[in-house]
């Protein structure tokens, strides 16, 4: 397969995951769009100089992960009520609840309730166990996978992954 055709395939099967991912660690939709787009010229720029990719999906996660890593270098760390404000996320802004019954009215609610204190769980760890936790359960990656974008052993992700797990669980608790 040519290099035109196989980062085009790579485009369409990996752009909005790359987005997703790059949206909930940015949590900044337009920076998120400019972080994926960015990952996919540098991607194209190695690829059309040459560079072999066996495994397009594991090296734009790299790429990505890398870009974002940059981007919270030059950033200032705000809380996570500061970056709800800007993005513009309130107590009542759970979507249009004023269609359906009140059963499902209350659903929304408690779901965009529960879809908040995760939010600020995840915000509670350790980046190195974050990303590996994101990855995973919002990207979808196996371990071998994140090990592979991440450059690092198999068995140190899972146990970051589950180190993880083991503090979300106590911060949802003690909530």
């Amino acid at each position: 397969m040519d290099v035109e055709k196989a980062f085009t395939q790579a485009y369409q099967e990996h752009s909005d995951v790359l987005f997703r991912h790059c949206s909930f660690r940015v949590s900044n939709r337009e920076r998120a769009l400019e972080l994926t787009q960015e990952t996919f010229m540098k991607t194209w720029d190695a690829a059309s100089k040459g560079k072999e990719i066996q495994n397009y999906k594991a090296f734009l996660f790299r790429v990505l992960n890398n870009l974002i890593i940059d981007e919270y270098r030059k950033k200032k760390s705000s809380s996570l009520d500061a970056l709800l404000e800007q993005e513009g996320v309130s107590e009542g802004s759970f979507g249009d609840l004023q269609t359906g019954s009140l059963e499902e009215e209350i659903d929304k609610l408690e779901i965009g309730l529960q879809s908040q204190e995760l939010a600020r769980a995840l915000t509670q760890l350790p980046d190195s166990y974050r990303s590996v936790v994101v990855m995973r359960f919002m990207d979808g990656l196996q371990p071998k996978e994140i090990a592979e974008v991440l450059n690092e052993n198999e068995n140190t992700v899972s146990v970051r992954i589950n180190r993880g797990i083991k503090k979300l669980q106590e911060y949802m608790v003690t909530q």
